[in-house]
């Protein structure tokens, strides 16, 4: 691209220098004099086909924002985006939600309805022209926008805004990158996330801010119902990765320990990968069975409610998130399930994988069912035990809330914040 400039008319010139033609972008700005085209060309870009300094901010109180994800659905993305998009909602002039279709969710005001992982986004770019925002910011996973050729689509059409998209996983995989590349500014969990994606070849810029967190408000226990001081809780999805045979391992290891030990593992089964959870449902079902440990087990398959999770958690001693490496398919993120049993108050076991290097000194970080049976020993072992991890948690909570990471989010939308 040629810039040339007269005065206070700059000619943005494809390909080639001269004098603005027909189809030559003519655009007016009053550059401080002395100012070299290399100066231009650095300093100065296009938005919204006006010229603007790149260090140029523009208060989040007179933001117009579009927020695009998931929303009231039941899938962790969701319930992540339903504690971020109120509050960055709150503190712009305008804003309008673009979720995906979901049935059986009551409209919302601003929340609007317009696409299907899966399928062409031309609904939803339409939607977003017509509201014309500021700034467009995604909450991404690939399991969402699974097609690179409407996700491109949608990029391209987004590149008259400031686009933001927030890679909740991140991968090595080389073939993602098509999708990756083609992202202005991306915003990671983790410092490693950020790592992986440059090292693939990423030249976007990437952001770093962490998952948010809800500090812990009270953490009173609720009534015993399992007459066991040795009860351990897992939730999540029903995926290989998240250790579900790790923990039954662990539980088998701890009977001769404690003998009245029980598992709740409450495994979600989404809608889009029904045979894949059931193929493994059964392969856990018939290790519990191998190990007879049927009376010290409950696999109880279905999503659970806000509400009932927050019962399971305030009545179980420990909740643990035993995720194993995925070779080649290993996620370079942060999981909002360990901050989840965090906020309730119960002592919580973590694993060694990356989506929980977040979490290194504060959570435990075992590797194998022999190592995550003794973390749990320890915890059942000793009241102060418990006592000191909780309080440990309940620092890195407030210290990671979600008004301070909504804050961070608008700096980097009004253009406070440029690294």
């Amino acid at each position: 691209m040629f810039v040339g400039y007269r005065g206070k008319q700059i000619l943005f010139v494809s390909d080639t220098a001269g004098y603005p033609s027909s189809d030559h972008l003519v655009l007016e700005y009053d550059f401080p004099k002395g100012i070299t085209a290399s100066d231009i060309l650095r300093n100065y870009e296009i938005w919204r086909n006006t010229v603007v300094e790149q260090t140029a901010v523009k208060p989040c109180t007179q933001l117009r924002i579009a927020l695009v994800g998931v929303y009231r659905i039941q899938c962790g993305i969701s319930t992540y985006a339903e504690q971020l998009f109120p509050r960055i909602a709150s503190q712009v002039a305008d804003y309008k939600i673009f979720a995906e279709r979901a049935d059986d969710v009551p409209e919302e005001n601003n929340v609007i309805r317009c696409w299907t992982r899966g399928e062409p986004l031309t609904e939803l770019i339409a939607s977003i022209h017509a509201f014309n925002p500021d700034v467009v910011y995604v909450e991404h996973e690939f399991g969402i926008f699974p097609n690179a050729r409407y996700w491109l689509t949608f990029v391209a059409q987004m590149q008259q805004y400031k686009l933001f998209v927030k890679q909740h996983s991140v991968f090595y995989h080389k073939d993602k990158l098509v999708c990756e590349a083609a992202i202005p500014n991306i915003i990671v969990h983790t410092k490693i996330g950020k790592k992986v994606l440059q090292e693939k070849g990423v030249t976007s810029k990437v952001h770093v801010i962490a998952h948010g967190c809800t500090p812990c408000m009270e953490s009173k226990r609720y009534w015993n119902m399992y007459h066991s001081p040795h009860t351990i809780i897992q939730f999540g999805f029903g995926f290989e990765y998240k250790g579900w045979d790790i923990a039954i391992k662990a539980v088998s290891l701890l009977i001769p320990l404690f003998p009245e030990v029980f598992y709740t593992g409450l495994f979600s089964e989404s809608k889009f990968n029904k045979l894949l959870h059931l193929n493994y449902y059964n392969k856990l079902d018939a290790l519990i069975t191998k190990l007879g440990i049927e009376n010290h087990v409950a696999l109880i398959r279905g999503y659970q409610s806000d509400a009932s999770l927050d019962a399971y958690l305030k009545t179980n001693q420990v909740a643990i998130f035993p995720y194993v490496m995925n070779g080649e398919h290993t996620v370079y993120g942060a999981t909002g399930a360990a901050r989840l049993a965090m906020t309730a108050g119960t002592p919580t076991i973590t694993s060694s994988v990356p989506q929980f290097d977040d979490v290194e000194g504060v959570c435990p970080r075992p590797s194998n069912a022999e190592e995550l049976a003794q973390e749990i020993e320890a915890l059942f072992g000793s009241k102060g035990v418990r006592e000191k991890q909780v309080e440990k948690q309940n620092r890195w909570l407030n210290e990671n809330s979600w008004d301070s990471v909504t804050k961070q989010h608008l700096e980097l939308f009004s253009g406070i914040e440029k690294e």
